[in-house]
């Protein structure tokens, strides 16, 4: 299932993305949760390759940086999402970027990151709604089931 909530998380992304390169004026809240989710997907890679990263969660990134990072996520978590269960398993000690020490297992990170994005994109499809932006197609995980059985 992690496999599949990742192939969800992917697909989502990436529609979005393209939803807001459509959008003939840029819209500046779309732009910061997009850059957020991706940024918070790197984040957490980082933490899985056993490094500390920036604080750079709520930086904003242009549509085409934003591109670039997807596709280096995307990769990133393919690898770590089909790594063998005992991977899967094993506890990572972090630290927050409030200071706060944690431990979680590899699987339950990944887990999160896959639903991170569900939050923020449903954020982005309210906003959307109330600006009077083009509605962004529904990217929920079963429309994706639907149509990628």
């Amino acid at each position: 299932m992690l496999a599949r909530l990742n192939t969800h998380r992917a697909w989502a992304n990436q529609v979005y993305l393209d939803w807001l390169a459509a959008l003939t004026t840029p819209d500046d809240y779309c732009l910061k949760m997009l850059s957020h989710v991706l940024r918070a997907e790197e984040a957490w890679l980082t933490r899985l390759r056993g490094g500390t990263p920036e604080n750079r969660v709520w930086d904003v990134s242009s549509r085409e940086e934003l591109e670039a990072l997807r596709i280096l996520n995307d990769a990133a978590l393919e690898t770590f999402v089909n790594e063998e269960p005992q991977a899967l398993a094993r506890v990572l000690r972090y630290t927050r970027f409030d200071g706060t020490p944690m431990e979680s297992t590899v699987a339950d990170i990944l887990s999160h990151v896959c639903l991170h994005g569900v939050h923020h994109r449903a954020q982005i499809a309210a906003h959307a709604t109330r600006a009077g932006l083009p509605k962004p197609p529904s990217r929920d995980f079963i429309v994706f089931a639907r149509e990628h059985p």
